[in-house]
């Protein structure tokens, strides 16, 4: 997947910009409050349905103005154009448009346009709690099993019922479970597909971390939310806790309390790793991902990483740099500074330079064409 162009249209400080996009390193570059992160946000918007900084459409649409859209032509695997498109509006209301026909779904357009984000929290892998930790498995499993969306949502759906029926004021203790059978077929089936999944992406993360700090020793674990290793097992269990569901009122295990575990040492890396190892794990997470989709889909991640290389010395930079070009992907990065030191490396063609200053964006001399 390459991203070859981005419009942005009212967008918080961007009135309209439009940037035509290299297949390498794109920086854009300028002071803080120019509009740098905004791009970086409208490019997660149109891949995700949502921003990564506010969850309200009054905080992203440009003052004054009663809608927001961002539109990108894209190049798929197989070389076929896609033009995808996404509008917000003050009211609450959404389209979002792939090759101009609306369609219902987020992840219609998300299938195009896998993204991973690298921002300066991106250490909270680590020492967030569980649910960022899922959000990512999730967000690779969506993109190499078909089939993986319908049954999130049929799980969810199915937790929701079950939840409710644990409320339920007149519920006899011996009761029959009448969701057991359904839950536990689509929440094993989830479990199976992302412990499929991390076992294909532990060698592909410790190959990066291999490049970004080669002294870490990590491992990756998934922890299945209490479910057992078969359905039988995972139902006798169900079965045993169900009083203590009801007690409740929630269903206390299945994939939604499933985590993965990241092992520093043999230990928690959330409880010992310091902020700069977790910064390092979480970069190395985020593109091992980007990498397994390559090798997987033939679909490489679109890289968005904001304030390049923050808080690194030049060598850590450096090898940032190395391992975004090994995996052979397409990043857009910010930056306060030019960076032509650390980029130097990378030719003509793979490199274009943007700078962003008041809402405008503009392709600096030597930046690209």
């Amino acid at each position: 997947m390459l991203l070859n162009s981005l419009e942005v249209e009212h967008f918080r400080n961007l009135t309209s910009a439009r940037l035509e996009l290299c297949s390498g390193f794109n920086l854009l570059e300028g002071p803080n409050g120019a509009g740098k992160t905004t791009l970086l946000e409208a490019i997660h918007l149109l891949a995700r349905g949502r921003s990564f900084r506010s969850s309200k459409i009054s905080n992203l649409v440009q003052r004054n103005e009663r809608f927001l859209r961002v539109r990108a032509d894209v190049t798929g695997e197989d070389d076929r154009k896609h033009s995808l498109a996404i509008e917000k509006r003050t009211g609450g209301y959404t389209t979002l448009r792939r090759d101009g026909r609306d369609v219902k779904s987020a992840a219609e357009l998300a299938s195009h346009l896998p993204v991973q984000l690298l921002l300066p929290n991106v250490a909270d892998l680590i020492f967030s709690g569980p649910s960022d930790r899922r959000e990512f498995l999730d967000w690779g499993v969506f993109h190499v099993k078909q089939d993986y969306v319908r049954l999130a949502r049929e799980y969810r759906k199915v937790l929701r019922q079950r939840n409710a029926w644990l409320r339920r004021d007149q519920l006899r203790p011996d009761e029959q479970d009448p969701w057991l059978m359904m839950i536990t077929e689509a929440g094993q089936r989830i479990g199976a597909m992302r412990e499929d999944y991390l076992a294909k992406l532990a060698p592909v993360f410790l190959e990066i971390l291999g490049l970004l700090d080669p002294s870490l020793e990590c491992m990756l674990e998934y922890q299945a939310g209490g479910y057992a290793k078969n359905i039988a097992e995972t139902r006798k269990k169900m079965a045993e806790i169900k009083l203590r569901d009801v007690k409740s009122g929630s269903t206390q295990i299945g994939p939604h309390r499933a985590d993965m575990a990241i092992h520093l040492a043999q230990a928690s890396a959330q409880e010992t790793a310091s902020r700069g190892q977790g910064k390092t794990i979480g970069s190395a997470a985020a593109l091992a991902q980007s990498a397994l989709l390559g090798r997987l889909t033939g679909r490489p991640s679109v890289v968005l990483i904001d304030d390049f290389g923050a808080e690194l010395d030049g060598a850590h930079r450096a090898r940032l740099l190395q391992a975004l070009m090994a995996i052979g992907c397409q990043v857009v990065a910010t930056s306060t500074e030019p960076l032509t030191g650390v980029l130097g490396q990378l030719s003509k063609d793979h490199l274009r330079v943007f700078h962003v200053e008041h809402g405008s964006v503009r392709v600096t001399p030597g930046g690209g064409a």
